[in-house]
């Protein structure tokens, strides 16, 4: 599907823009792409659109122009069409990966097949007391398989088949076998494993999803050149997942109240960030719906990931997380920070007024939302976007205390 991404880039979006225009998206592609003057000058819209596919994988590399033309007032305009484009090609695919399950439901197998299915999985042993098909059962056959069904619904997770009683399919818990070594295990509910990162969806998403708010940031304006562009970030959990949101309607924080149950539909999935836009995407459930969520997944939800971890993630990989500033270096309209846990340190480059403003020192705890890790040079970087967003508390300086991470950020 990534070269229906790269098509689209190509010829609904490079086709339609002059030779200037062209130069222009090279220019602001330069860094990620890293271009120098001379590949700004000789590179053409197919080997642009090459590089893209490669450094913006699936549908980044037409998200990543939208960014670009939107804000060129002659053709930002082409941004709706490549929208349009994009979400296309993902209904096809949608509607591909539909296909498969529709078949299978039409090639279900019959009730004598499904007993035969389940005769495999038990073993020849089993087979023996199972009646071939086309022939009469007898009563004796019957009996025994009977018996046969009554040691399956004793046995969770086997195959129910068409001749089990609804009573005993109401009381055959669907599970995995309990564990050998504690006969017990089975009258209690197995325990829910806990992500270790957020969940990912990606296109577009009906909904509803119903979740818990755990915490949102402050809003903040993103993006000065164009009506002050506003946004804020939330994280919001079901019982077995957590997920980071992006939510570009400002008014929608009076809704965002940790603790509090909402119904998020028609949203976006991109890059691991639930993306909202509109004010009718959220709304109030039923005051009496409960959620249990665990407190081993809202801690995980909260945690800074160690440094150690984030050199073994994969490029391109959003960060959120609560760092000690080591050092701090200024340089140009750049500011060099470098983070420190007891599993090593990285550098994290912050860009633009908004976020370079922003007093930091060292020894002060610095909160990162959305940066991105990239590359720079040989070594590893957490870097600032425009959805980026940071949080400073300054160092206590009397009496210091030892810095918890994993206490820090608010539930």
């Amino acid at each position: 599907m990534g070269s229906e991404f790269k098509r689209i880039v190509l010829l609904k979006g490079f086709q339609h823009i002059s030779d200037y225009q062209f130069s222009m998206i090279k220019c602001l592609l330069a860094k990620d792409l890293r271009l120098t003057s001379k590949m700004q000058d000789e590179y053409d819209r197919i080997k642009i659109a090459d590089l893209m596919e490669v450094k913006f994988p699936g549908s980044g590399c037409v998200d990543r122009l939208i960014d670009l033309i939107k804000d060129i007032e002659e053709i930002k305009d082409l941004a709706k069409t490549l929208r349009k484009e994009k979400l296309k090609v993902i209904r096809r695919s949608k509607a591909k990966e539909a296909t498969p399950v529709k078949k299978s439901k039409l090639n279900k197998p019959s009730p004598d097949q499904s007993t035969s299915i389940t005769n495999k999985t038990l073993g020849p042993e089993s087979i023996k007391d199972t009646p071939v098909k086309g022939k009469k059962t007898t009563k004796t056959n019957e009996s025994k398989r009977m018996n046969l069904k009554k040691e399956q619904s004793q046995l969770p997770g086997l195959l129910v088949t068409s001749t089990q009683s609804t009573e005993s399919l109401l009381q055959t818990p669907q599970m995995l076998p309990p564990d050998p070594s504690s006969s017990s295990s089975t009258k209690k509910p197995r325990l829910k494993a806990v992500p270790k990162e957020a969940s990912r969806e990606e296109g577009f998403q009906r909904g509803p999803k119903e979740v818990m708010v755990l915490k949102a940031t402050e809003p903040f304006t993103y993006d000065v050149r164009e009506s002050e562009r506003k946004m804020f970030h939330a994280t919001v959990a079901t019982e077995s997942q957590f997920f980071q949101v992006k939510v570009y309607h400002v008014d929608l924080k009076e809704k965002f109240i940790p603790k509090k149950i909402i119904a998020i539909s028609d949203y976006f999935g991109r890059n691991g960030f639930l993306e909202v836009f509109n004010a009718s995407s959220v709304s109030d459930v039923n005051p009496d719906r409960k959620m249990e969520i665990s407190k081993s997944l809202i801690q995980k939800a909260n945690a800074t990931p160690k440094i150690s971890h984030l050199y073994s993630q994969a490029l391109g990989t959003f960060v959120n997380g609560v760092f000690l500033v080591h050092k701090k270096l200024v340089c140009n309209e750049c500011i060099y920070y470098e983070i420190q846990d007891n599993t090593g340190v990285m550098e994290v480059l912050v860009y633009g007024e908004r976020l370079t403003r922003i007093s930091c020192e060292k020894g002060d705890r610095l909160t990162l939302i959305c940066f991105e890790l990239a590359l720079s040079g040989d070594k590893r970087q957490l870097r600032s976007i425009i959805h980026s967003f940071i949080k400073v508390t300054k160092a206590r300086k009397s009496k210091e205390q030892p810095f918890n991470l994993e206490s820090y950020m608010e539930t």
